[in-house]
């Protein structure tokens, strides 16, 4: 059926790599297209009345010859599973990850979000609903989902191997709001296994002699400490003592990641930020959405921001720890993204407030 997207002159891969996508209109179009069998195509349907003048009765002949032409359910949702597949694939293709600036992420998201929609839609379990990709950088129920899918054990994990490795990659994201490259080049002594047994060194290191990685990774920001839970730590350090260990190169440099890869000989070196990159491709085709480093990091500032009007933080004092747990000067306006998006959402609590008020005057 991608065939058909050809035939309208869309270009999906020239398309994909100018973050222009396909429009909704389009895309409906296509849907409507693979809805009928290979043999129907749209001249077949186009058929001349010439002795029929009413509109809605050659509408209702042409509705009942596309009718008589559909597919089953599971076709349908095969096709519409292969533009899915192929729009992620594309785009890992074009957009390295750490390139994806927010409005591009979030046009992609959208499209991937409506088509997985209807693909689960016409499964045989019925609908499974998402929320809605306005609202949240990852929506909530898809954050608990994708956070579900990396324990170990859990039958929806997408990787047979290295299971662990990229259980804590991911988390260590996800709580420490670190950005790739800083976890990248982690090493065991950054990790403090003592004391509150939840604080991570984050710094800068320049073009670190021991490391032995063609791309080398590097932290962008000032030097902070991270916090995750002593649980995660915990984690870590069994991951340190039980698996890292068994690779005899890990035993040459102190990077806390290793590939667990042979193939090409590399198992035990550092790993690789194509590696990293490679591990959220696989998690957001198994997700139906996509899901990069940096936009963990967007997900960090929302939940910091629920966390601390909870707690009824000064939002001065918010904004400080925000900053600091960002690793941004104290002069830094990158928190004014974050800013604006709450200040948005207590905005339109508040209208909404008013116009209830309004509302019970009446």
């Amino acid at each position: 059926m991608l065939q058909y997207l050809l035939e309208k002159n869309i270009d999906l891969p020239a398309r994909v790599a100018s973050g222009q996508f396909i429009s909704h209109r389009e895309y409906m179009q296509f849907y409507d297209r693979c809805c009928l069998s290979k043999s129907i195509n749209d001249e077949s349907l186009n058929i001349k009345f010439l002795d029929i003048n009413d509109k809605q009765l050659r509408n209702i002949i042409v509705a009942n010859q596309k009718g008589m032409a559909k597919v089953s359910n599971e076709t349908l949702q095969g096709r519409v599973r292969r533009l899915r597949k192929f729009l992620l694939w594309l785009f890992d293709q074009f957009h390295e990850v750490q390139d994806v600036d927010e409005k591009t992420n979030k046009k992609f998201n959208g499209l991937i979000h409506k088509i997985k929609l209807d693909e689960d839609a016409l499964g045989k379990n019925g609908t499974q609903q998402v929320g809605d990709p306005e609202e949240s950088v990852i929506p909530d129920d898809v954050f608990v989902k994708f956070l579900e899918m990396l324990i170990p054990s859990s039958p929806n994990n997408p990787f047979k191997a290295s299971q662990v490795r990229n259980y804590l990659i991911v988390n260590l994201l996800v709580q420490g709001g670190i950005r790739r490259g800083a976890l990248a080049k982690l090493k065991v002594s950054d990790f403090l296994f003592w004391g509150g047994y939840d604080q991570i060194s984050i710094y800068r290191s320049g073009n670190d002699p021991t490391d032995p990685r063609a791309e080398k990774p590097d932290q962008k920001t000032k030097a902070h400490f991270a916090t995750v839970d002593p649980s995660l730590m915990k984690k870590v350090e069994f991951y340190i003592d039980n698996i890292r260990a068994v690779f005899p190169r890990a035993k040459f440099h102190d990077f806390v990641f290793v590939s667990e890869n042979d193939s090409k000989g590399t198992a035990g070196q550092p790993l690789s930020l194509k590696a990293i990159n490679a591990i959220f491709q696989k998690l957001s085709r198994a997700l139906g959405f996509h899901v990069h480093p940096h936009l963990l990091r967007h997900k960090w500032n929302e939940i910091f921001d629920k966390k601390g009007e909870l707690l009824g933080v000064n939002p001065a004092l918010l904004e400080d720890c925000r900053k600091y747990a960002m690793g941004w000067s104290h002069n830094s306006d990158q928190s004014d993204n974050y800013n604006e998006k709450r200040i948005a959402l207590k905005a339109r609590e508040i209208s909404k407030a008013h116009q209830h008020r309004v509302d019970q005057k009446k």
